[in-house]
């Protein structure tokens, strides 16, 4: 395996890595965001507040894009096993 290749994998690998996480990821920034204006406003400082909402809505993403991020999970794990086959047969 050459140099350009494990190279051109690991690239493979963030990119997969940031298309699985991202959904979930900007939903929670979003929340957060929300509820942060939202106890600024009313000036209610409960921390249960800021946490509860973020992980129920981060499971409702989680689920809703299941089949997005799984299949590209799939995918991503066949191109590797792809890659190593290729690779031992050289």
């Amino acid at each position: 395996m050459t140099t350009e290749s494990v190279i051109a994998l690991m690239q493979q690998l963030f990119l997969t890595s940031l298309l699985v996480s991202l959904p979930v990821l900007a939903v929670s920034l979003i929340v957060g965001l929300v509820v942060s204006i939202f106890q600024t406003v009313t000036s209610i400082q409960d921390q249960t507040l800021s946490y509860v909402p973020r992980i129920v809505i981060a499971g409702l993403a989680i689920v809703f894009t299941l089949g997005f991020t799984l299949q590209l999970a799939v995918e991503f794990f066949q191109r590797m096993v792809h890659a190593a086959a290729e690779g031992g047969h050289r």
